[in-house]
């Protein structure tokens, strides 16, 4: 006989009610104290207070795919043809690399740091074509590790760094490779969790201290909890927007979940049966969420 699975479930608070177009990018930087987050489409990045709800943006002029912090106090944007640095206060931004020059419908999507410092980020067609982007690493040069990757979205690695999973949002799956801190090196390709949920896209993707993946589900109204292990389904957070698009664990205990979502893609019916579509929320669990890394400068 199989063990039936016990599917934990939380409520997603509201944090902040706006209304980002494509809201993306959780990352917790922990000397600000503050979440960070972009809005894809509204071409801005953000960083908010948990405890004091204040929120401030900067515009940064294009699509922006994602923000992590850099170790020299800059944020590391990426944008729809290039990474650069970012003074937040100042707005002054550097151009650390061009991407894809060559194809000017792509734009970056997603993308964190590893261990060493080193920047992993996806790009896709703007159209949302299939197979048209990649998976790239910035290290001293900008790498292509993946191929004909579609919508390049959630990545993390494992507690020992000797795996990383990765979110092609069109596959319906969660994929792990394993990883070589010191190089940078994946190999050995295999799906561990398949997400079964029609209609449900895996977005956004972190990690806990457990070593369990949340992921953001787009059209799915929620964040999931899964095993790697096992690929099962263990818990559910669910949330007041239909398209959730990425989280982050931060705080002062690593336990609060910060959640991103998206107005984009809605028709009338749906903004009225989901009015916070395109809001900050979050979580305060008793699971402790694992350290982010920072771009090595």
């Amino acid at each position: 006989m199989n063990k039936q699975i016990v599917i934990q479930n939380w409520n997603a608070e509201l944090l902040y009610k706006t209304e980002l177009i494509l809201g993306e990018g959780a990352h917790w930087y922990a000397e600000w104290k503050k979440f960070l987050y972009v809005d894809i489409e509204g071409k801005q990045v953000g960083r908010i207070d948990l405890a004091t709800k204040i929120i401030e943006e900067r515009a940064v002029g294009e699509r922006i795919g994602t923000v992590v912090p850099a170790t020299n106090g800059r944020l590391i944007i990426a944008l729809e043809n290039s990474i650069e640095a970012l003074d937040f206060e100042t707005g002054i931004r550097q151009e650390i690399t061009k991407v894809e020059l060559d194809k000017p419908g792509n734009r970056c999507n997603d993308g964190k740091c590893d261990v060493a410092g080193r920047l992993w980020i996806g790009t896709m067609s703007i159209q949302e074509e299939l197979h048209q982007g990649a998976l790239y690493c910035l290290d001293n040069s900008l790498q292509r590790k993946l191929d004909r990757t579609s919508i390049s979205n959630g990545i993390c690695w494992s507690a020992d760094n000797s795996v990383m999973y990765y979110i092609d949002s069109l596959d319906y799956n969660i994929k792990a490779y394993d990883f070589e801190a010191g190089t940078g090196n994946i190999s050995n390709e295999r799906i561990v969790v398949s997400v079964e949920e029609p209609g449900y896209a895996p977005d956004g993707m972190t990690i806990d201290e457990e070593g369990m993946l949340w992921v953001a589900m787009w059209g799915g109204a929620c964040v999931n909890r899964y095993d790697p292990l096992s690929g099962n389904l263990i818990g559910k957070v669910e949330v007041p927007a239909l398209n959730v698009t990425a989280c982050a664990f931060g705080g002062a205990d690593m336990k609060q979940l910060f959640i991103t979502t998206a107005r984009k893609g809605l028709n009338e019916e749906q903004l009225q049966k989901y009015p916070l579509s395109g809001s900050l929320f979050y979580l305060n669990t008793e699971i402790k969420g694992a350290q982010m890394n920072r771009f090595v400068v």
